[in-house]
């Protein structure tokens, strides 16, 4: 681990669909299952700065978490409050159903777990938009084929920005 841990933990928020799983890797492997390699990516970023993951996917209905470590994300890695509320924007008003990701309004989410919880310095990994509430700091793969290596560059430049800022040590290697 590095340098920071405690209270200097950023979060990531990570979306499912479209980041550790991909369209294109669905077609190969079948449907809902993990991509190793997305999952190995966000893992590394996890790692590298100690951060905490909360799930903002549609995921989150059921407990993910189990399935997400089994695949490579850190067994520890969960934040406390592990995922966002389900808001009542997030779902249809007449059915009740979820909403597509495109449409449920993710950055409130996002935003309301934020707050509710003091989170000053995170990232989202979604392939959606997410509002621009979450400007420069949000990380938007392609769906088809999940977190490039530019995305991976990106998330690291953001979630260090947030460590320099507050002056806190950035690890620069992967433990």
């Amino acid at each position: 681990m590095n340098e920071h841990r405690g209270a200097g933990r950023p979060t990531i928020y990570l979306d499912v669909d479209g980041v550790v799983t991909t369209v294109g890797f669905q077609r190969r492997a079948g449907r809902d299952r993990l991509d190793p390699v997305q999952v190995a990516r966000v893992a590394a970023l996890v790692r590298e700065f100690d951060a905490r993951v909360v799930v903002s996917s549609t995921w989150r209905i059921a407990d993910c978490r189990p399935t997400l470590v089994e695949a490579g994300l850190p067994e520890t890695c969960f934040h406390a409050d592990w995922h966002t509320a389900i808001l009542p924007t997030s779902r249809d008003a007449a059915t009740g159903a979820m909403l597509p990701a495109e449409r449920a309004r993710r950055g409130d989410e996002i935003t309301e777990h934020a707050t509710r919880n003091g989170i000053t310095d995170y990232l989202v990994l979604d392939d959606v938009e997410v509002g621009p509430r979450h400007a420069g700091r949000h990380v938007r793969p392609d769906a088809e084929r999940g977190l490039s290596e530019e995305d991976g560059h990106l998330a690291r430049d953001l979630l260090a920005r947030d460590l320099l800022a507050r002056n806190l040590p950035v690890q620069t290697q992967v433990a």
